[in-house]
């Protein structure tokens, strides 16, 4: 079932995107419960451990085909590759327009630094 409703919070063309995202997130964090946020516009897709409130990522569709990683506990952290953007008070995000920007290496450097982080882990 949440296969389908994975598959259901994005288009046909970010799909590859989300699934990659997807599959190195539960790979890191395979305990994390995954929730489905949003209405008809806007779905959201995150990952939480230890209650809905202890969110460690999220994977949301953008504009124009895009893919956003939302990662949480992370103030300031800057990558050579990984360009973050928003000024969000509780997470920050990185764009992806096509799967082949999605580096496995990459963002699980990402996830490993919301793991040092993370409160509740």
């Amino acid at each position: 079932m949440s296969e389908k409703k994975f598959e259901n919070c994005f288009s046909k063309e970010v799909l590859p995107i989300a699934v990659k995202l997807r599959s190195i997130v539960q790979s890191k964090f395979p305990e994390a419960n995954e929730g489905f946020y949003g209405g008809a516009k806007v779905k959201l897709v995150l990952y939480s451990q230890g209650g809905p409130n202890n969110v460690l990522c999220g994977i949301q569709e953008g504009k124009d085909h895009s893919c956003f990683l939302y990662v949480h506990h992370l103030d300031n952290i800057n990558h050579e590759r990984l360009k973050f953007s928003g000024k969000g008070k509780h997470a920050k995000r990185v764009k992806f327009a096509s799967v082949d920007e999605v580096s496995v290496d990459d963002v699980k450097w990402l996830l490993d630094r919301v793991e040092e982080k993370a409160p509740f882990l």
